[in-house]
């Protein structure tokens, strides 16, 4: 799997759940479960990543702030 980079777009607190805008185009979903990190996702953050399509959904796991 290649590794992709973007900004986190958007992270809502409740769902845990937020959006990245890949550097690529588009954007992806993300669960703060797949965050290597302590850190709670802020919009505007540099992040890589790696798209996972194993699901019924295109999603961002193994997300690493950059």
């Amino acid at each position: 799997m290649i590794s992709q980079t973007g900004i986190i777009r958007s992270f809502n607190i409740k769902d845990k759940t937020g959006l990245i805008t890949c550097d690529l185009g588009g954007d992806i979903r993300f669960d703060a479960a797949n965050i290597n990190s302590a850190c709670q996702p802020v919009s505007g953050s540099l992040v890589e990543f790696i798209m996972d399509d194993s699901a019924s959904k295109l999603q961002a796991v193994n997300i690493r702030f950059i």
